[in-house]
């Protein structure tokens, strides 16, 4: 196995169009894909998702992040982007993540990516703070009337918050749900640590990033030997 190298942009292919999908650690070190917050939660969070994504290459794993058509540097309008069309991106994301190893890639989802991991050939599922799509919907609403704008800003095709609005986590086998301490929803395991996502700018928070790398790493070392 190469050792980890740092930072790279590779690319996945979706409809016949390249994506961007940063990596950091090895290509061919066991895969992790990561699928993020959707929306303004993704911005919110990135920092962290990087600062978690370093932590967990150092322990010898290639960590995935695509980012989907319509969001981040893709060149799509989200406009024209149907959720069959994210859908389709996380699952050729995991595709093109384990390819360099040669194994599938366990998915870590965070927010409302857990509504997208199920399309994901994976063998074992960790997820943080998983939301329906419902609850997403009324946050983008919510937002739009403080802002003045329709959707705070955001775009997106009638299908895809039509099809947003109605999606939930999908109930799987060997899925592992850690949440916030604050959190009242069901969880295998509950860490404290803030809501990065509820804050008005991005941010990160190490300890919660070293928290979850820790049970992270003993979910994929249980992961791999059942």
């Amino acid at each position: 196995m190469t050792p980890p190298s740092g930072l790279h942009y590779d690319r996945y292919q979706h409809e016949g169009r390249p994506e961007w999908l940063m990596r950091i650690g090895a290509a061919d070190a066991p895969p992790i894909l990561f699928l993020p917050p959707l929306f303004e939660e993704m911005n919110r969070t990135r920092a962290f998702i990087a600062d978690l994504m370093r932590r967990l290459a150092r322990r010898g794993y290639g960590c995935w992040l695509p980012d989907l058509p319509g969001t981040g540097e893709s060149g799509q309008p989200l406009a024209n982007i149907r959720w069959s069309d994210w859908r389709d991106a996380a699952a050729a994301a995991g595709e093109t993540a384990g390819r360099g190893s040669g194994k599938r890639p366990l998915t870590v989802s965070i927010r409302g990516g857990a509504l997208l991991d199920d399309a994901v050939d994976a063998p074992c599922r960790w997820r943080f703070a998983p939301v329906d799509g419902e609850s997403l919907s009324r946050d983008l609403t919510r937002a739009g009337l403080v802002s003045g704008t329709h959707y705070a800003g955001y775009e997106p095709d009638t299908d895809l918050m039509e099809s947003l609005t109605t999606a939930i986590p999908a109930p799987l086998d060997k899925v592992r749900t850690v949440r916030l301490a604050s959190d009242r929803g069901d969880a295998d395991a509950k860490i404290e640590g803030p809501a990065l996502w509820r804050r008005s700018e991005p941010g990160n928070a190490p300890e919660l990033a070293l928290a979850i790398a820790n049970d992270l790493e003993q979910w994929v070392q249980r992961c791999a030997g059942s």
